[in-house]
């Protein structure tokens, strides 16, 4: 069997295979890897993604953790919004700290923009 790479991710991003992004990407050993399909998933929008990658909030590695958040605020999906809060507040993290605040700003810049629909 072949490993998955990077390259590999970014393919799969681009024909939109969220299947294969989310049961290759997310579960590869290589951290690369993982982030890359975290990023990309946070580009395509999908919300079976949002799901998968709220569940990565609580993974050990800070660098996933900070992916995740910057995936989620790059969705900007209402629904991710207390969750990302969560993760702004309660990190030990500084850097996901950070991007978990960038995260809430985007959310909150779609549901204003949503509300003045």
């Amino acid at each position: 069997m072949f490993a998955v790479t990077v390259q590999k991710v970014e393919k799969w991003a681009q024909k939109k295979k969220i299947n294969k992004l989310i049961s290759k990407g997310l579960s590869s050993d290589n951290k690369e890897v993982r982030i890359a399909a975290i990023s990309a998933l946070g580009k395509c929008g999908d919300e079976s993604a949002m799901h998968q990658l709220i569940g990565l909030l609580r993974d050990p590695d800070a660098d996933i953790r900070c992916a995740v958040v910057e995936a989620l605020g790059t969705m900007a999906n209402p629904r991710s919004l207390e969750f990302v809060k969560q993760a702004m507040n309660n990190e030990s993290d500084e850097k996901v700290r950070e991007k978990a605040k960038w995260a809430v700003n985007q959310i909150r810049e779609k549901i204003a923009k949503i509300e003045k629909e």
